[in-house]
Order: structure tokens, then sequence, then C-alpha cells
């Protein structure tokens, strides 16, 4: 979108004409407003879809000060601009179209809940999972610790190594990858090194084979402080990984707690690290987390159940 509206806008209307375009889905969120109002201007049915309960700023620059000021603003007309004339809104969770609308007023066009759909791996052979520790110079059996997402505020990774390090305690021989990239990553790696953790976590950077290495590990920890959806731990569960996270909506919907995960209030630092400790120590209990996990997102969650329920919402245009 950029600062240029105008030449946004002509180009935006070029595609769509030319394609002759039935529909537009809109996934951009705090910039949803004008991409909405371009296709109405051609008469265009719009769905715009939103992916989390917080939009905060991405980027360096819209993290300044007055920069930040003015795009929230920008954000707050925009997303009501589109949850007023968009066609259809949907949320990726419940969680999520109650934050929009928090009073039941402000969406005033249909909505529903449109649940993403995940790859379901094939469960790791006892070789693989070894090879894997290997891979980084850990013994065979070493208790493996994941945790995969952008290194920004909301996904608590100071938290997320407070756990880390109170789990040692209890287990010496854990160790922790972190998969991921982010603003923060470099304050996180400075933040590893200070709390002496250096070689007892690895930092992967972005990867292809992410529902490969939940596969071969022990247990997903997530304590983010917010989540739209939290798609990550249905891939977690859908490679019969274990979870422990945050209490928040959206993790919520995304996982059972109980039954497919563990959560916790997001400051219940101890509650999430006796968690982790049981699942290591039990791995009974662990293989029925991950159980439970992986029928329940191969019975709703299967990239063909979200393919189906994205066609019958694109259909009920036609």
């Amino acid at each position: 979108l950029g600062l240029n509206h105008i030449s946004f806008a002509k180009k935006l209307e070029r595609i769509l004409s030319e394609g002759h375009y039935c529909i537009l889905h809109s996934h951009v969120q705090a910039y949803s407003g004008f991409p909405v109002w371009v296709a109405r201007s051609l008469r265009i049915p719009v769905i715009s879809s939103f992916h989390n309960t917080h939009f905060p700023p991405q980027t360096r620059l819209t993290r300044r000060p007055i920069v930040r000021q003015l795009r929230s603003v920008y954000a707050t007309i925009g997303i009501n601009y589109a949850l007023h004339y968009s066609d259809l809104v949907t949320g990726c969770s419940q969680g999520v179209l109650r934050s929009l609308d928090p009073d039941g007023g402000k969406i005033s066009v249909p909505s529903c809940v449109l649940y993403y759909g995940v790859d379901v791996p094939q469960p790791a052979t006892s070789e693989e999972r070894a090879a894997l520790r290997r891979s980084f110079g850990w013994s065979a059996d070493t208790p493996l610790i994941l945790h995969v997402g952008r290194f920004t505020e909301q996904k608590n990774h100071l938290g997320l190594l407070s756990i880390f390090q109170r789990v040692l305690a209890h287990v010496p021989t854990v160790r922790m990858l972190l998969v991921g990239e982010g603003l923060l990553r470099s304050s996180i790696e400075n933040t590893i090194a200070e709390r002496g953790l250096a070689n007892k976590i690895r930092l992967l950077g972005l990867r292809d084979d992410v529902p490969s290495l939940m596969s071969m590990c022990d247990v997903f920890v997530f304590p983010s402080l917010h989540e739209g959806f939290g798609l990550v731990t249905i891939e977690a569960n859908a490679a019969s990984l274990p979870v422990v996270g945050s209490k928040v909506p959206g993790l919520i919907e995304a996982v059972r707690d109980g039954e497919t995960a563990l959560l916790h209030d997001v400051v219940d630092i101890e509650g999430m690290v006796m968690s982790v400790v049981r699942i290591l120590a039990d791995q009974q209990y662990a293989q029925r987390l991950g159980d439970a996990g992986r029928t329940r997102a191969k019975r709703s969650f299967s990239l063909e159940t979200s393919a189906r329920r994205l066609l019958e919402v694109y259909e009920g245009f036609a």
C-alpha cells in the first residue's frame, strides 16, 4: 500500500478490471479500509479477513512515536470502514471476531470464522529424532523444546527464556530450538548470551521444514501475550507434539486445554514450567496429548477441510 494511495488505487483497479475478478479477498488487516473502498467503486464484492486480535506496527518506521500514532488513527478508521462496507468479514477465530466487535455493534455485515488448515506430517522415526539432536552436538536422547514465531513482543521470547531457565533446574539435559526472524532477534540473542544459555539454545532462523522439526521434538512452548488463533500450535498438534502455552483468546480455540495442550495465564511462568517438566518426565502422558492433538488436527484443521470451507464462502458470492 505505501504512502501513495492514488497509485495503489489505480494499480488495484487495473488488476481487478483486467482480470475480470469476481471477489476481492483482503488480508491487510490494519490497512483494510482502502482496498474495500477501491473494490466498492468497481462493484466487486469484498471479503475482509482478520488474523489477529492486535495489529502492532511491524517495521522500524511505523514503530517511531509520531508515525506509530498516525498509523493507529489510520488503522482505526480503515478497520471500521472495512467492518461496515465489506460484503463479508471473517476472523481466524471467535476471539478475533470478538476483539473486532466487543460490544456487538461495529460489524454491520455478515461475519464468520474461517479456520486455517495445516499439513499433517508423517511421524518421525527414532533414527531421525536422534540424528537431529546429534546435528547440534547433543546426545541422541536429549529432551528437546521447540518454539516457532516471529521475534516480536507478541511472542514473548523473554517469558520463553525464563520458562526454559527454570525447566533446566528440573531437567538439566533439556535443550531448545527457536525458529523465526524479526526485529527483536539480536536483542534475544544478547539476552541468551547474558543468561549463559548460548550452548543450550539454537536459533535456526526461517525454516521450510517446520512440520518435520515438530515431529522430532518433545514439547512445543508458546507463551504468547496475544494470538489471533495460534495456527502454529495446530501444526504442532498435527505433528503429535504436545503444547504448553498461554491461555489467551485464539489459543483456547486452537488447542484443547488438558486434552491436546496445557494452557496457563500468561504471567504464570511457574505453571508453564511444571507443565513442561511433566510432559518431559511422563512419556505416556506426552504421547496421549500428542495423539489427541493429531487426531483433532486431522478431523478439523486439515488442508482439505480448510479448502472446502473457503470454497463454500466463495461460492456464496457466485
